[in-house]
């Protein structure tokens, strides 16, 4: 099979990427940057970051799956405006895109509390991603929804995150700090499943899920 990875250069996705090139499931990776991973694997295809071209994309390869771990903060995106731009309107184009081309199952990282009805914009956003990508069809459709995310996150440092991750690690599962690479190999996993319809998966599932994957 061949992937599709979007969010190649972040804190999940870089995990990710990793994962699925350590796999024999999958014979190439199809990942859109704006700047190179720095990873020379052949089965490795980076093609140009455009979400504005999105809906004539044509991939080098056919695509089966495809893995969304793609966003930002309200500080880092200069407001909620440009936030909702990159964490809602750049995937969902893409995700668009996916489902016209035939892929099978798709996987998003989302985020604990997501829900479009929230009164939160966060959570709101990462929600309606999540109902537009339903809405789309996919025969598999995964959504993680994971509490603070654990690792060291490429670029600036961001520290109240950091400060989260700490104060987050001795809560219960169901909201503790999980550390990215479980994320992904939660994804992973169930990618491989391939589960009908919606699937949902919150953190302690997440933490379940990895351990054994």
């Amino acid at each position: 099979m061949n992937a599709f990875l979007l969010g190649a250069t972040g804190l999940v996705g870089s995990h990710l990427l990793q994962q699925l090139l350590a796999s024999d499931r999958y014979q190439h990776v199809v990942a859109p940057v704006r700047r190179s991973t720095g990873i020379d694997d052949e089965r490795l295809i980076e093609v140009p970051f455009d979400a504005s071209n999105v809906d004539t994309w044509t991939p080098p390869v056919d695509l089966d799956h495809a893995f969304v771990a793609f966003g930002t903060t309200r500080k880092a995106a200069g407001g909620i405006n440009n936030q909702r731009l990159i964490d809602l309107e750049m995937p969902r184009h893409y995700a668009r895109r996916l489902r016209a081309l035939g892929v099978r199952h798709i996987s998003l990282c989302s985020a604990l509390g997501a829900d479009h009805e929230s009164s939160n914009a966060y959570s709101a956003m990462k929600g309606q991603l999540e109902e537009d990508i339903r809405m789309m069809g996919f025969p598999s459709f995964a959504t993680f929804r994971p509490s603070v995310l654990g690792g060291h996150r490429p670029g600036s440092p961001r520290p109240t995150e950091a400060w989260a991750q700490r104060a987050m690690a001795w809560l219960p599962r169901s909201l503790r700090t999980i550390p990215a690479e479980r994320v992904a190999a939660a994804m992973l996993r169930v990618a491989g499943e391939e589960p009908a319809g919606m699937t949902i998966v919150r953190n302690a599932q997440i933490f379940d899920l990895s351990s054994h994957a």
